[in-house]
């Protein structure tokens, strides 16, 4: 019986030692996700540690982080199924942590994504909760992930159209708020780069992606920054105007 016992212990310690090693993997996988295989093996682990511990706020986000990056990189028809499993790996680290503003920030993320592929009748259902999450986000943390609220909430009026409450002017104010609270986050000056190329405002428009080209990266987010940096050479070489 004592046997029975201690061998009935070790294996539950060996059960719970899994996610402390499967963390330091995912966190390994996680740090070369420019490659988009070995993301894909991140989500893997980060999926597999949440079924150790699904209450695990960290892993939980690094998956969220994870699914938008592949998924955005993605073709649409595949992108879908990232965007999906992103709202509902957000929808449950927000019942686990209600007060946290990083399951609100993907929550609305995901569903701003997951808009831009959904059926038009989804899709708008989709932007209005999108937008409810942002404006909660603002309340919670403005300065969430270098202003992501503002970012996302620019994104929605700039992508709108006017009859169904697109507007210009409050994507172009969102933007600036964005840029302010993060100021090296170049995802911000993009989308305004944006903004501004559409409105015909092209001097503007390569002013921007000049700072986004020539600026600094994040420590952390090295992936992200030379992927917009990338981005915006992109467009200053072909020119602001090209299609």
């Amino acid at each position: 019986m004592v046997v029975a016992l201690l061998a009935g212990g070790g294996s539950w310690a060996r059960a719970q030692d899994v996610p402390v090693q499967l963390a330091a993997q995912a966190q390994a996988f996680y740090e070369q996700r420019a490659d988009l295989d070995v993301a894909a093996r991140a989500t893997e682990a980060y999926r597999e540690i949440l079924t150790y511990t699904p209450q695990d706020l960290g892993c939980s986000l690094k998956l969220c982080e994870l699914l938008v990056w592949i998924g955005a990189q993605a073709e649409d028809s595949k992108a879908e199924p990232y965007y999906r499993e992103l709202i509902e790996v957000a929808q449950q680290a927000r019942k686990a942590h209600p007060n946290d503003p990083g399951p609100v920030y993907w929550l609305g993320v995901g569903q701003g994504m997951l808009a831009t592929v959904a059926p038009i009748t989804e899709a708008l259902s989709l932007v209005k909760q999108a937008r409810a999450n942002m404006r909660l986000l603002l309340s919670l943390d403005p300065t969430y992930c270098h202003g992501g609220a503002d970012r996302v909430l620019g994104r929605i009026y700039s992508k709108l159209p006017f009859f169904i409450g697109g507007d210009n002017d409050k994507a172009e104010e969102h933007y600036k708020q964005a840029i302010d609270r993060g100021p090296h986050y170049w995802l911000n000056h993009l989308y305004l780069a944006e903004l501004y190329h559409h409105e015909g405002y092209d001097a503007k428009a390569k002013q921007l992606l000049r700072q986004v080209a020539a600026g600094p990266t994040i420590h952390g987010l090295e992936p992200e920054c030379k992927l917009w940096q990338n981005v915006a050479r992109k467009y200053l070489i072909r020119g602001v105007s090209s299609e």
